[in-house]
């Protein structure tokens, strides 16, 4: 280890510095929302949403997935939506659109 500090904890030191907040969690239903809606697009489109999509729905769908994986590999997101989101999206919840 060494006094190594890995990214995860990196970037909280780093906001705790800044004086930035971490970004608020959606309630059960907002969240319920969203993952709905990306379960749709997935049926539909048979991908991840990209957030650089020049549709603007897609492109918030592919903002918000990013945001829960800053929030899972930060340490803030709960383990039921973590398992929502990998039985939804699979492998595919890991790579980067």
């Amino acid at each position: 280890m060494g006094g190594e500090v890995d990214n995860a904890m990196w970037r909280i030191l780093s906001r705790q510095i800044a004086g930035i907040e971490e970004p608020r969690q959606l309630d059960d239903n907002e969240f319920a929302a969203l993952l709905g809606r990306l379960e749709a697009f997935v049926e539909e489109c048979g991908r991840v949403p990209e957030r650089t999509a020049k549709e603007p729905d897609e492109a918030r769908l592919g903002l918000w997935i990013e945001a829960q994986r800053r929030a899972d590999h930060g340490g803030v997101l709960c383990p039921e939506r973590r398992v929502r989101l990998e039985g939804l999206l699979g492998p595919r919840w890991f790579s980067r659109s």
